[in-house]
């Protein structure tokens, strides 16, 4: 039997490699100029299509790693995601349908394929550490904060070498070996498998086996997901304005404005298995209140003062450390309140308000600031604030999360 650690460090891997959705700024230069001609408006286009597909389809996912295990939707997952990327290389064969291949074959095939592989090594790692699955889960979660680190200079190096069109390919080709060799890795522990640690007595999810229609009958369910809404809508709203932030506010050189989005980066990703763990030692309860205190004290103290690069840094690292930590205590929540049995598919509804949120409050944000395409300060404030607004409601409502000590009676 493999060490069950393995399947964390797959996990990791698997999202390294779905994660590079955020180095899409790294493709959209050469759409810009012929012979493909795309507006910033028309190439931003199939990255909101991918983030749409990956939120909504996500569930989907979930339900297909309830009926038929992990293996088979990662396996799903791979082959989606290797046929977008691939099908978005044939923009070189019609450039004046670049847009609508682009679309459907990154938009629609490779997010829809990256919410298929993304699900697995969730319910996996849930599964195999009932005893640490805040860490576990954050530790799977991290490669896909971490990405961009990795993909960013991979993409940009390929792009100079190949042209877009075989970056696609490449990409494409290695994404679906890899992807389909990882996902052939993952499985359920068997039924009469014991952790090799002593659980706690108070890591109730091992006694729960919460349906989703059991689920969607709490309250909690739905006042979790009104502030996964909000924190991580919020989190993904501004985190896309940091480089902008930094040359418009702090007034840095476009290189170190790019050192603040690596930070950015880093931050996304440490704050996943960081969170993690505390879920482990205090609740989920407590550790999704202290991360919407974080975030709050940086979307309503420190970011009106990014003009201070020490304010800004401190304020970016809170703001990617949140907004990661979202991604790893929201699946702890529902495993811990609703168990690991149904993980993929509870925590596949529940992460519906990540793709509504992306939607959502980019857009609030975007009205709130204005035309563009150089902002002050004080354009930045309204937004800091009322997303800090928001994020404060999402604060009370967390006072009312509440573990469910039994299984909900069926009616």
């Amino acid at each position: 039997m493999r060490n069950r650690w393995t399947y964390v460090i797959v996990g990791f891997i698997i999202n390294v490699c779905l994660g590079t959705v955020y180095s899409w700024s790294v493709f959209r230069p050469p759409l810009h100029k012929p012979p493909f001609g795309l507006s910033p408006a028309e190439s931003i286009l199939p990255f909101s299509i991918f983030l749409l597909f990956f939120g909504v389809m996500f569930s989907l996912s979930g339900i297909a790693v309830s009926k038929f295990g992990p293996r088979r939707p990662a396996l799903i997952g791979a082959v989606l995601v290797g046929i977008g990327y691939l099908f978005s290389s044939l923009i070189s064969f019609s450039q004046g349908l670049s847009l609508p291949i682009l679309s459907l074959g990154f938009g629609i095939m490779a997010g829809t394929g990256c919410a298929f592989a993304y699900n697995p090594p969730i319910a996996t790692s849930g599964r195999w550490f009932p005893d640490k699955r805040g860490l576990a889960l954050g530790l799977t979660v991290m490669g896909f904060g971490l990405s961009s680190l990795f993909t960013a200079p991979l993409v940009s190096a390929l792009v100079s070498t190949l042209g877009i069109s075989q970056t696609f390919v490449a990409i494409g080709l290695v994404f679906l070996i890899a992807l389909l060799l990882l996902g052939s890795v993952l499985k359920f522990p068997a039924s009469d498998w014991k952790v090799p640690v002593k659980v706690e007595k108070s890591s109730q999810s091992s006694e729960l086996d919460i349906s989703t229609m059991e689920m969607l009958r709490t309250p909690t369910f739905y006042i979790s997901w009104v502030i996964y809404l909000i924190g991580a809508g919020a989190g993904l709203a501004i985190i896309g304005y940091a480089k902008q932030i930094a040359l418009d506010v702090a007034h840095l050189p476009d290189s170190v404005a790019t050192l603040v989005v690596s930070l950015l980066a880093v931050s996304n990703a440490v704050g996943r298995p960081a969170f993690g763990k505390i879920v482990d030692s205090v609740g989920p309860k407590k550790a999704l209140a202290l991360n919407v205190i974080l975030q709050l004290l940086s979307l309503i103290i420190l970011m009106p003062m990014a003009s201070n690069i020490a304010f800004l840094l401190i304020g970016i690292v809170l703001l990617g450390s949140t907004f990661g930590a979202y991604l790893a205590v929201m699946p702890a929540l529902i495993s811990y309140f609703y168990g690991n049995k149904n993980l993929s598919q509870n925590y596949g509804i529940c992460f519906s308000a990540y793709g509504i949120g992306g939607i959502i409050m980019p857009i609030v944000v975007s009205s709130l600031l204005g035309q563009g395409p150089v902002y002050t300060i004080e354009d930045y404030k309204r937004a800091f604030y009322v997303m800090g607004g928001l994020v404060a409601i999402s604060l009370v409502l967390s006072l009312f999360v509440k573990p469910i000590l039994k299984k909900a009676p069926r009616r």
